[in-house]
């Protein structure tokens, strides 16, 4: 069973019985009972013999222990609840109960002057020690310091915080514009693939009611024609049941071929436009669409007045390959005279336009777009600051975009086609395997003069890479 004590908490356990005080220089007696040493003196001196207090046991001589790890942990408790003891208003030393006025910086607490020269070996004469005072001034300026800097801090961050919470504001923002955009472009395709399904219906619809007016003209001629001759037939059966035969007789029989007009009935035959409605609904559909899709596909043509003098251009210039020779042709300020390469006939200075080129199994190939002053004689870095947002391939597998430093682009599969978008206004150009439509690479900029188309086979490589760049015409990609 509990006793009693066990719900006493620690300092009243180190109370004195007697005083009902913190022990002072606590002894045992033989029974294990603790007291003040000066109570258990003050108790026994009107007894005639010694007795416990606590549990009354009696004993042959007033004699007791000091218990020494009593007053270690009495000592203890005092200092953790009064950490200092104070008289009036000043704090003194629970040692050598003299005033606290010095400040042992090494040890960083507060000392009196007898704690400079104590003899238990614990002396803070050879510590740094001040006076109170100057340690308070001097503590306070330490915290001023503090407080500046955890105040300029406390700013830094803040800065942090409000910044961070623009960017994810500016994020969220953006995610929002971009569903509306997303909802905005399919909203348009399902409103047109609706119309064109409604209208498709429309034309089945009246192609179906002008073959079923004539069928079902010749059905109810058939079916008058079918009414009147049961008629004819119900009388002539009820006519042969006569038994008397001058009523059999007095009417003539009836003549089948002596109506006016002898009706001989045929099959309507008709049929609906299966190729318009059967067909290639779905191309036919597209080909109607392309022409509200926006941006529209661009048809692009390459323009010889800027190719490398060892490029080779299809007569229709939407074919571009690495010639082994170099041809006599004129030098003019538009052609590039080192860089392998050759820009599109049409320059953008606004709006979205998309484009695709056939890249097929080459290894080598740049595709992309440049600003119209890039230089085009001698050799040049290929960056967006000196007007080149291009990617390329490399060694058959290193597909890059020409930021500073590179852009190693993780690319699935290999793709036989590279689709290009421009946002002029945006300040955007984007990349795509045409093969899947995923995205390959974005660059954002912004833009102040003409863009054009950038194309670039690459050299043959002895044979490796000599298959040609083609501009894709709108909506194809060969095999």
């Amino acid at each position: 069973m509990a006793s009693g004590h066990s719900t006493l908490s620690l300092e009243d356990e180190l109370n004195c019985p007697l005083c009902l005080e913190l022990y002072s220089d606590p002894v045992i007696l033989d029974c294990g009972h603790d007291f003040c040493r000066e109570c258990i003196v003050k108790k026994w001196e009107d007894e005639a013999e010694a007795q416990c207090p606590e549990c009354g046991q009696t004993f042959p001589e007033k004699t007791f222990k000091a218990n020494r790890a009593l007053g270690k942990l009495v000592k203890k408790s005092r200092n953790i609840s009064l950490n200092l003891k104070v008289k009036g208003n000043r704090p003194y030393c629970l040692d050598h109960e003299e005033e606290l006025k010095l400040f042992c910086e090494t040890d960083k607490k507060l000392i009196c002057v007898m704690c400079l020269d104590r003899r238990d070996g614990r002396s803070h004469k050879a510590h740094n020690f001040m006076l109170i005072n100057e340690a308070v001034e001097i503590y306070k300026e330490k915290m001023k310091g503090n407080h500046t800097s955890f105040k300029q801090k406390k700013n830094y961050f803040q800065e942090f915080e409000e910044k961070q919470e623009e960017k994810i504001s500016e994020i969220k923002e953006q995610s929002n514009r971009l569903q509306n955009h997303i909802t905005n472009e399919f909203t348009k395709m399902r409103d047109i693939l609706d119309e064109k399904q409604k209208g498709l219906f429309n034309d089945l619809m009246s192609q179906e009611s002008d073959v079923l007016l004539k069928m079902e003209m010749n059905l109810r001629r058939i079916q008058d024609n079918l009414s009147l001759t049961q008629q004819m037939l119900q009388n002539v059966e009820k006519r042969l049941e006569y038994q008397d035969v001058y009523m059999l007789l007095k009417e003539p029989p009836p003549d089948e071929k002596s109506s006016e007009e002898e009706f001989h009935p045929t099959i309507t035959e008709g049929n609906l436009p299966l190729a318009a409605f059967q067909g290639p609904v779905q191309y036919t559909v597209w080909k109607q669409v392309i022409n509200v899709i926006s941006p529209v596909p661009a048809s692009l043509t390459l323009n010889p007045s800027t190719a490398h003098p060892r490029l080779l251009l299809s007569d229709d210039l939407t074919v571009v390959s690495y010639g082994d020779v170099k041809q006599d042709v004129p030098d003019n300020s538009e052609r590039f005279d080192t860089c392998v390469c050759v820009l599109g006939s049409e320059a953008y200075v606004t709006g979205q336009h998309y484009w695709e080129v056939q890249v097929g199994g080459k290894t080598e190939w740049d595709v992309g777009v440049v600003k119209e002053s890039i230089s085009r004689k001698g050799h040049t870095t290929a960056t967006p600051d000196a007007g080149y947002w291009i990617v390329w391939l490399r060694n058959g597998n290193e597909y890059k975009a020409t930021t500073v430093p590179r852009t190693r682009l993780n690319v699935a599969s290999k793709p036989k086609a590279i689709g290009v978008f421009l946002d002029y206004e945006g300040g955007q150009v984007s990349f795509y395997n045409v093969d899947n439509m995923s995205h390959l690479y974005s660059f954002t900029d912004s833009f102040s003069e003409r863009l054009f188309p950038y194309f670039s086979p690459g050299i043959n490589d002895d044979g490796e890479n000599s298959e040609p760049l083609k501009v894709l015409p709108v909506g194809c990609q060969e095999n």
